[in-house]
């Protein structure tokens, strides 16, 4: 059997949670080599899922033998370097949202994506849910017309990660997730960067939108990041959309997680908070088109399996489809860039 040779840059929280489990799962996979920094840390990680291969250094790891893909979930801003030398090996890659923490290095990974012949997979795991390509099918179909307006909101409970504070719902994992990496606003910090990733890479999947200027409002955290974000943005063709992202929902809740999307024929509603799943589209002509979301079956199901599944299948050279790919990564590193622009300068800012 043919098997993916993968590797893995930043074996922290969620890699060794949940990418390197779930890679484990797959007997077409070989765990080639993996790279942390702390060397004790990276001994154990290596021992425990039985990589070949480790180092404390990224280039060194990925030179010990050919990879055909890189899991990289190292922290937000080292993502550009870690995946620019991936891609440079002739890697396909999975980038932890956010793809980068700036426009100029999202488009030079776009650009040097498309050169290679790589994938750029962003593990946005909403996007890789049943209902997602529907609702994608229903808007590029022309079902709901043209599209005047977006409205749509991202709220989970994590307030402690974006103070500093240890995830509590990590307490007892192998590792918890690095404080910087969510709340210094040096480091990709933030709920913008952590968080409305996933939610603008749904509203770029199903819509195809192009971001043209944003303006934002800001509540910061103790460390100065953004717990949450109230967004204005005015697309390409027109529209407008309402954007909003808060890191105060209560513990075990789920959070909410919408897109609601208006056109000249009819309205698309897709809802993913507990109890209120569904995608339903209501039409001008007084007609419904309702496609059942289990209860359950939104964010409190929430998982990266299916997106990581897909980059296996990328990297053994299946036909799969990529709902989470270089495009609506760069669209979204686009948007939120301007939007932190925003929160300094409290002005419209170009995407």
């Amino acid at each position: 059997m043919s098997k993916a040779k993968i590797g893995v840059i930043g074996a922290g929280w969620w890699a060794t949670e949940f990418h390197i489990p779930d890679l484990k799962k797959r007997d077409d996979v070989e765990l080639v080599s993996v790279c942390k920094l702390e060397q004790d840390q990276l001994d154990f990680v290596k021992n425990k899922f039985g990589f070949n291969f480790a180092s404390t250094d990224f280039k060194e790891m990925l030179n010990f033998s050919p990879l055909d893909g890189v899991v990289i979930a190292s922290p937000h801003f080292a993502h550009f370097e870690n995946a620019k030398a991936s891609l440079e090996q002739g890697c396909h890659v999975l980038i932890e949202k956010p793809m980068t923490t700036n426009s100029h290095d999202a488009e030079i990974l776009y650009k040097l994506a498309k050169e290679q012949n790589k994938e750029i997979l962003v593990p946005n795991g909403f996007n890789f849910t049943h209902f997602m390509p529907k609702a994608e099918k229903y808007i590029s179909d022309g079902v709901i017309g043209e599209v005047r307006h977006i409205d749509a909101a991202f709220s989970s409970s994590l307030v402690d990660l974006f103070q500093g504070i240890a995830l509590s719902e990590s307490e007892e994992h192998t590792f918890q997730p690095l404080a910087s990496t969510w709340s210094d606003p040096n480091k990709g910090g933030g709920y913008g960067w952590g968080q409305l990733s996933h939610m603008f890479g749904g509203v770029f999947k199903v819509t195809k939108l192009e971001p043209e200027k944003a303006f934002c409002f800001s509540v910061p955290s103790p460390t100065n990041v953004d717990y949450t974000d109230a967004i204005s943005v005015k697309f390409s063709n027109g529209a407008t959309g309402s954007f909003s992202g808060c890191a105060y929902v209560p513990k075990g809740f789920g959070g909410t997680f919408y897109i609601t999307v208006h056109g000249t024929k009819g309205t698309l509603y897709l809802d993913m908070e507990i109890k209120r799943e569904r995608l339903l589209i209501r039409l001008n002509d007084g007609s419904e088109i309702n496609d059942e979301i289990k209860e359950g079956d939104g964010t409190m199901a929430y998982s990266t399996k299916a997106p990581l599944d897909t980059f296996v299948d990328i990297c053994l050279s299946k036909q799969v489809e990529n709902h989470a790919n270089a495009d609506i990564g760069l669209k979204t590193v686009k948007v939120l860039d301007a939007i932190y622009r925003s929160i300094k300068s409290e002005k419209v800012e170009k995407i």
